[in-house]
């Protein structure tokens, strides 16, 4: 959706900004400034804001330092409200709006790092990313926000992401394909507003039109190895998955693993001999932990995804795969390989294939079959093999 954004001092202003689109545009933003947060300030008192007859819902933009001052009452007018994750008592103000009624977001400023966000993710309807610093229009536009923007939609797929700012006609394709959502458009619209923002929303609509192709015809390319960090380089699996990695290189597929030693650094040599890349998704912790291997030294990946946390971890790996191959390994391989079988149970038909890779699933999936509620067509959802050149056919048959 294209937002048109009012930035004004003076509320009539802001009427005939509404009234300029309102017949076009389904939600308008109106950008709240206190002068401390912000270089200058604009108008702040939102009440006043039903005062204003139109159809069009509006979305407040709170530039300020304490923004607990505007949620001490709901505004009919408003459906969405967001601050910035770097303004004051943040926590507390999201529980507020939500408590009005508002579907909540936050905005983050282009040199903020995203783990500010992690404290709010769970508490927020979608985030606005700032691609100039707030307070003014007609700034340029921060290309480095895009790779902000990327990694987030990596590490949390399903949380709506809105832009704001510089947005024109050669950002707006860009926005669109880093994983935005909505775009808020403040000087390029206000020039000409119903044509401008009729313009904008062909133009998103083709972009959007033009993704979806590629979607659509998106081939599977990565393949995740999930097993064992413990598993040593003398050990026949490690062998197994290192040549299969190879193999799979050598055809033009790109590995995915979690960064760790084990199977995980087998993956890694295995792409680079074939002559391919390897991508990590990593997970540092706050503290040593017992059990969990870290990044392993000699894994050397050639991209990387960090992480929230170790289950994080496991779903973004499992996001950034087409084909999840697994092998032996511990408590967090079984944890793995039921994410992903649990995964494909839900969406069969639509899911990604799981190859195991070892005779000895034989067993286990027998046992499984005496023991658990298997569902009917569940057992299908998996493939066993032995060799790497059985993977290698296996996923060739699934183009």
């Amino acid at each position: 959706m294209i937002i048109p954004a009012i930035l004004e001092k003076d509320f009539e202003k802001i009427r005939e900004g509404i009234k300029a689109v309102e017949d076009a545009a389904q939600l308008i933003q109106i950008d709240v400034s206190d002068g401390s947060f912000t270089k200058d300030k604009t108008f702040t008192d939102i009440e006043r804001l039903d005062e204003i007859s139109t159809a069009a819902e509006i979305e407040l933009h709170l530039m300020v330092e304490k923004p607990n001052i505007f949620v001490q009452k709901r505004v009919r007018k408003v459906v969405k409200i967001c601050t910035h994750v770097e303004a004051e008592g943040v926590g507390a103000f999201l529980t507020a709006a939500k408590n009005l009624g508002y579907r909540v977001g936050l905005a983050i400023n282009p040199e903020s790092s995203l783990e500010k966000l992690t404290p709010y993710v769970e508490l927020v309807d979608f985030v606005q990313f700032m691609t100039v610093t707030p307070g003014a229009q007609g700034q340029q536009f921060d290309a480095s926000v895009l790779d902000k923007i990327n990694i987030f939609k990596t590490m949390l797929p399903g949380l709506p992401v809105q832009v704001d700012g510089g947005i024109d006609e050669l950002t707006l394709p860009l926005v669109l394909r880093a994983g935005a959502l909505d775009v808020v458009v403040g000087s390029q619209i206000y020039q000409s507003p119903k044509e401008s923002y009729h313009h904008f929303e062909t133009e998103l609509k083709g972009e959007l039109a033009e993704l979806l192709k590629e979607r659509t015809k998106k081939k599977m390319e990565r393949i995740a190895f999930l097993g064992g960090a413990g598993i040593k380089s003398d050990e026949q699996e490690y062998k197994d998955a290192y040549e299969t990695a190879k193999l799979l290189a050598q055809n033009g597929y790109t590995v995915v693993n979690g960064g760790g030693p084990g199977i995980m650094t087998a993956a890694t040599q295995g792409a680079h001999a074939g002559g391919s890349t390897a991508l990590a998704v990593t997970y540092y912790p706050g503290y040593i932990h017992k059990n969990y291997e870290g990044v392993g030294p000699e894994n050397k990946f050639d991209e990387e995804v960090v992480t929230l946390d170790y289950f994080d971890r496991t779903k973004v790996i499992l996001q950034n795969s087409d084909i999840h191959i697994v092998f032996k390994g511990g408590t967090g391989t079984i944890s793995e390989f039921g994410m992903t079988w649990a995964s494909s149970r839900i969406h069969e038909g639509h899911h990604k294939p799981i190859i195991l890779f070892g005779g000895f699933w034989k067993d286990i999936i027998t046992e499984f079959k005496h023991h658990m509620k298997m569902l009917e067509g569940e057992l299908t959802l998996i493939k066993i093999v032995e060799t790497p050149q059985e993977v290698l056919d296996y996923v060739k048959s699934l183009r």
